[in-house]
């Protein structure tokens, strides 16, 4: 009768590969010779799992083995298990790297502003490793494997140093393909004749309603249209010409200037929230970490550390 395995125990880890190699080559020598170990090894091994399960894992038929069904079945767990064990040691690895900064941000502002400078910023850095790590969460840095962080906020986070990177407001923006022969947006009334994308990412204040009050918009239906959680989602939607969106500048800035978006008044909401570069102070006494938020500093000028 096997023994019964309670929540949390393991068998013994020691006796996994040679298991392992044994069940996939149908052979305890060929399993010795590939593992640089002697068949009484293999065979002590496999003999410690079979103990552990109480069944046997293989049949023993003369001078040859021959894996039984328990066997097979977890042969299949023990190659996965061995798996993962080897990926997560090949990232393990990466952080060993010299000149690694991992850098923790949302994945809006990692493709819409960071992604296109990282080549820039490798060409100013070729030593440095910059490693972009993406969540909406904001994970405390005090325990975390993160070097820097940019996060939107109200740069309120304890134990940190933060710094506001950009005054941003939202504005009115859209694809040139959404409008139509003929049609043109002078005023703000004009929108009212076009979907809404609406940006919810972080629950701004900033919405919709709150821009047709500041302007003035009467009739303004301000609820219908599309809506995300990802400011980047929002932005493609408008790029794909599917309506208006109420988007950040900082965010669409590269957009605007390259004519992808318009902007069709000059005149925006400022944010209750911005982006700010969040750090542990003692991170910036290594020589990458600070070159790396130097050069972040650098692009929105403000001065260095």
């Amino acid at each position: 009768m096997s023994k019964k395995v309670g929540f949390g125990r393991l068998p013994p880890l020691s006796a996994l590969r040679g298991f392992e190699a044994a069940a996939r080559l149908s052979s305890f020598s060929k399993a010795a010779s590939e593992l640089h170990m002697t068949q009484s090894a293999i065979s002590h091994q496999v003999k410690l799992l079979e103990e552990y399960f109480g069944q046997p894992l293989f049949k023993r038929i003369n001078r040859t083995v021959e894996v039984t069904d328990a066997g097979i079945d977890f042969l299949k767990t023990t190659q996965l298990t061995l798996g993962q064990l080897q990926k997560g040691t090949i990232r393990l690895e990466f952080f060993n790297k010299p000149g690694l900064v991992v850098l923790y941000t949302t994945p809006a502002f990692a493709s819409k502003w960071l992604a296109k400078r990282i080549p820039e910023f490798k060409q100013q850095q070729p030593l440095i490793d910059a490693w972009i790590y993406t969540e909406y969460s904001q994970e405390p840095l005090e325990y975390a494997e993160i070097d820097l962080a940019i996060w939107l906020g109200a740069g309120d986070w304890p134990g940190v140093t933060c710094i506001k990177l950009f005054n941003d407001e939202v504005t009115p923006l859209y694809a040139p393909s959404m409008l139509l022969a003929g049609d043109k947006i002078t005023a703000p009334s004009d929108l009212t004749r076009y979907p809404l994308i609406h940006d919810n990412q972080m629950s701004r204040r900033e919405d919709w309603y709150a821009w047709s009050l500041a302007m003035g918009v009467e009739g303004f239906e301000s609820a219908g249209g599309y809506n995300f959680n990802d400011s980047s989602l929002a932005l493609d939607c408008a790029l794909a010409g599917q309506g208006v969106v109420l988007g950040s500048v900082l965010l669409a800035q590269d957009l605007i200037k390259s004519g992808q978006l318009i902007r069709p008044f000059p005149l925006g909401m400022p944010t209750e929230l911005n982006y700010y570069l969040v750090y542990r102070p003692d991170k910036l006494e290594k020589a990458d970490i600070l070159n790396t938020a130097n050069w972040l500093l650098n692009e929105f000028s403000i001065a260095p550390r």
